[in-house]
């Protein structure tokens, strides 16, 4: 892999890090291609990295990932900002191993269907202005009336995320899993759910169904939409993924210890 481009966070650290880096590998010979690289890499944190994501979601297929950890967390990054001149050798010298992580693909319908979204992370339905009312439906079949804040459809990267500050589940590697954690769920009498986080096999579609989501939002990573005028939002395996360059064994255990 010799085009790569660099995307950084916005302070002065991972900027000059940043230049540091493309210099470098100028230097060496690798090309610098904003338009079509075949390598990008993260300077940042994890949030760093899901922006990079996000920007380059049209052309997932053509890239691969691999960061520099100059953020609050580092849990989608390998190499610590002592560690420029190993990344440098590893880039020019190695083969990685390549890490595919499947996005989550999230379809939302009222009149006619519109363009699909993706997460890495999760996909959040959530109100905090109101009670909100969801019907929810695993491949068709009803689950359970779910009332409260919202639901947090999360896959096995984002376990780690914005679902495990909410008391979800950590899911290891192994399992390419789907999970379903609730939002601050309303419990008594006349309102009952599962109350608990609902771990499902990949190929399962989750649909949320409201007769109403005004004033709700649809959070998807760092990102949102509102869902004023929708009915259904569904949650599934997307067929794209995430490529992620890994030059050096890192246990999840290892990776699991950033978090703490």
């Amino acid at each position: 892999m010799e085009r790569f481009t660099i995307t950084t966070r916005v302070d002065e650290q991972s900027k000059q890090l940043g230049e540091q880096v493309k210099e470098r590998l100028l230097h060496l010979g690798w090309m610098y291609d904003d338009q079509s690289p075949e390598i990008l890499i993260s300077v940042g944190g994890d949030g760093t990295m899901l922006h990079a994501v996000h920007q380059r979601i049209d052309m997932i297929d053509q890239v691969v990932f691999v960061g520099i950890h100059t953020g609050t967390l580092g849990f989608l990054t390998d190499y610590a900002v002592s560690e420029v001149d190993q990344l440098i050798e590893d880039l020019t010298t190695k083969s990685p191993k390549i890490d595919q992580v499947f996005l989550i693909q999230i379809n939302r319908k009222n009149h006619r269907d519109l363009p699909p979204l993706f997460a890495l992370n999760e996909a959040r339905v959530e109100n905090i202005i109101k009670t909100q009312r969801i019907e929810v439906f695993l491949n068709d079949e009803y689950l359970e009336t779910f009332r409260g804040n919202g639901l947090c459809i999360s896959g096995q990267l984002g376990s780690t995320a914005y679902n495990r500050s909410i008391a979800g589940a950590v899911i290891m590697p192994d399992f390419a899993a789907l999970q379903m954690t609730e939002i601050a769920g309303i419990h008594h009498q006349l309102s009952k759910s599962l109350g608990s986080p609902l771990i499902v096999s990949p190929d399962t579609k989750i649909k949320l169904k409201s007769d109403s989501y005004y004033d709700t939002i649809l959070a998807y990573d760092h990102l949102h939409v509102r869902l004023d005028g929708i009915n259904e939002v569904t949650c599934s395996r997307s067929d794209k993924c995430v490529k992620f360059a890994r030059y050096r064994k890192t246990s999840y255990i290892q990776r699991l210890h950033s978090l703490y």
